[in-house]
């Protein structure tokens, strides 16, 4: 499968992205040594210069990794056409082991790559560059990150074999688990719709307080951004679960059909796509708001109040909100109108 189409698209895209990374990292690694912004130095203008340069590299290097993330789904859709026993996506990426490691790696390295680009842009706002050694170790994490998902990648679309059969998303995602392979057949609905009210309390609290920033509350709004940061990535994994359980049986209106990547083909996609890009949207714009104004609450807050951070925690904790609003909406379209239109008996 290496010579698809599909195959050489994916891994080019996993080489320029490690390419840029190195890059990137490289004159990070300068940086950790060199870097005083004080001095006015050949060495510091060279390095001033370099970080410059290498941001912009490694800008262009996230946006290639999330238009790859995209390109993974597509293309083990494509592949559900080729293997045995795979419908769809889920089929195509259980067909080996190293299908789904590739896809969190990805998803991983997506938000990492997108808070990385928050930091960028918080730290060029100050003429102080306050962040541009956290960016540097930051990129240095997050280079064997964008590594492992190349690594993982070749390794998927090696081992993908025709002749394998798989299982499809019936199988993965069904309701009984009397044959070995159902991944969430155990959980039960009114256990998550439970755990989903709670969710959405606790984000909605702490992005207020986010919103508010109380003057002189270090303390507070320190906790609340751990907690805003560890609830938005708690609400994602759930979330993906919600959509498989809960939401898509309505959207096929067929009680048995789980899927979470069938949503994302005709004629489903017009709610697929919007229902994915408004939880990417919010939980980024959510870890970006807990990520900056921890930040705040560290020795550089008057630097980074200069860069203009607490303006962008406030629009990132409402464009977070917005976004949640946006998706709750999509993901609850289906059922209330199937609740509404009498499909309960």
């Amino acid at each position: 499968m290496v010579l698809e189409t599909f195959s050489i698209a994916l891994l080019g895209c996993s080489a320029a992205v490690i390419f840029l990374a190195v890059i990137g990292a490289a004159s990070g690694w300068q940086v950790l040594r060199w870097w005083d912004i004080g001095s006015d130095s050949e060495t510091q203008i060279g390095l001033e210069q370099r970080v410059w340069l290498a941001a912009t590299l490694v800008q262009f290097g996230l946006i290639i990794e999330l238009f790859s993330l995209i390109l993974f789904v597509l293309a083990a859709d494509y592949f559900s056409t080729i293997l045995r026993g795979a419908m769809c996506a889920a089929g195509a990426l259980t067909a080996n082991p190293y299908g789904l490691p590739a896809l969190g790696c990805k998803i991983t390295a997506l938000f990492a790559s997108g808070l990385w680009i928050v930091l960028h842009r918080i730290d060029i706002g100050s003429e102080h560059y306050p962040l541009t050694r956290l960016k540097c170790v930051w990129l240095l994490v997050l280079l064997p990150l964008l590594i492992g998902d190349g690594v993982l990648v070749y390794l998927y679309l090696s081992s993908l074999e025709p002749e394998i059969i798989t299982s499809c998303c019936g199988v993965l995602f069904g309701e009984t688990t009397g044959n070995g392979y159902s991944l969430l057949g155990h959980l039960a609905p009114g256990v998550l719709l439970i755990l989903v009210c709670i969710g959405l309390v606790l984000l909605i609290g702490v992005s207020l307080v986010l919103l508010i920033q109380p003057q002189g509350q270090n303390s507070i709004l320190r906790l609340a951004s751990w907690c805003a940061m560890c609830g938005w990535a708690f609400f994602y994994l759930l979330s993906l679960v919600v959509i498989t359980v809960l939401v898509s049986p309505y959207v096929y209106a067929l009680p048995h059909h789980r899927c979470p990547f069938d949503l994302l083909k005709a004629p489903y996609w017009p709610t697929g796509w919007p229902l994915y890009i408004f939880l990417h949207g919010a939980v980024l714009a959510g870890l970006g708001a807990g990520l900056v104004q921890l930040l705040n609450t560290g020795p550089h807050a008057g630097t980074l109040a200069q860069a203009g951070s607490r303006r962008f925690v406030r629009r990132a904790v409402l464009l977070s909100l917005i976004l949640l609003g946006a998706y709750l909406v999509v993901a609850a379209y289906h059922p209330l109108i199937y609740l509404l239109a009498g499909g309960e008996r």
